[in-house]
């Protein structure tokens, strides 16, 4: 495994069983990039896409749980999972110092940052096949409704 790929794991609190999904998650939207059989050819953006949808369904379930009013869930979803409060994660988290970005890149930007996170959550569901060690990731990343408290 990667240095990179270690580093993000020590941020997050899990160790991957397939160490290519973390790869895939840093590899920033526009780049190429190869790990072991796999060529990523669209970056994360997959993940990303993946990740969106499950931190939506991991708040929506705590919510649920807590019992809150409608207008509570849509005014947690939009600050936890706005793409300005990813970008804040990923920096307070240091996770910009192991995206790969595409030809040409030079520094991460507030989307890109944003999309890395969504794409680290959606590795983590992927490998684990477990909400609660996404919810595990998401804590450690401060990702939660208590956050807002």
């Amino acid at each position: 495994m990667s240095p990179t790929a270690q580093g993000v794991e020590n941020i997050i609190g899990y160790t991957f069983s397939d160490p290519y999904l973390v790869q895939e998650a840093i590899s920033a939207a526009g780049s190429i990039v190869s790990a072991g059989p796999r060529i990523f050819a669209n970056g994360n953006k997959p993940l990303a896409i993946l990740g969106d949808t499950v931190l939506q369904l991991a708040l929506a379930e705590d919510w649920y749980n807590r019992a809150e009013p409608r207008a509570n869930y849509d005014r947690i979803r939009q600050r936890i999972g706005s793409n300005n409060n990813l970008y804040s994660v990923g920096l307070t988290n240091n996770l910009d110092a192991f995206v790969i970005l595409a030809a040409g890149g030079v520094t991460v930007s507030p989307s890109t940052m944003a999309a890395t996170v969504e794409a680290i959550i959606g590795a983590v569901y992927l490998d684990s096949n477990s909400m609660n060690t996404v919810k595990f990731v998401m804590s450690k990343l401060g990702l939660t409704i208590a956050s807002l408290d």
